[in-house]
């Protein structure tokens, strides 16, 4: 699913409810992965928990203010730290 399929852009939290629904997950029950604070004003709008990551040109401070829950410095590092979430792979 991609912006073109929903009627509003981001920081808008469609594309994401629109892809739970897609996935039949409770949006509140997910997690999005983002790499910028539009990503996680999106996420905090649908109820998802927004992870952040470092690699999009955002600081940490501005993620942690549009309310990342965690903060990752690329997806090398998250996939690390997986078992923050309780996953394992």
């Amino acid at each position: 699913m991609t912006r073109d399929d929903v009627e509003s852009a981001k920081p808008n939290p469609d594309l994401f409810r629109e892809t739970a629904k897609r996935l039949e997950v409770d949006p509140t029950n997910a997690f999005v992965v983002g790499d910028t604070v539009w990503d996680m004003l999106a996420a905090q709008r649908v109820g998802a928990l927004g992870v952040a990551l470092l690699s999009g040109g955002y600081g940490r401070s501005e993620l942690q203010q549009s309310g990342a829950y965690q903060i990752y410095e690329d997806p090398a590092d998250l996939h690390a730290r997986l078992d923050d979430f309780g996953i394992s792979v």
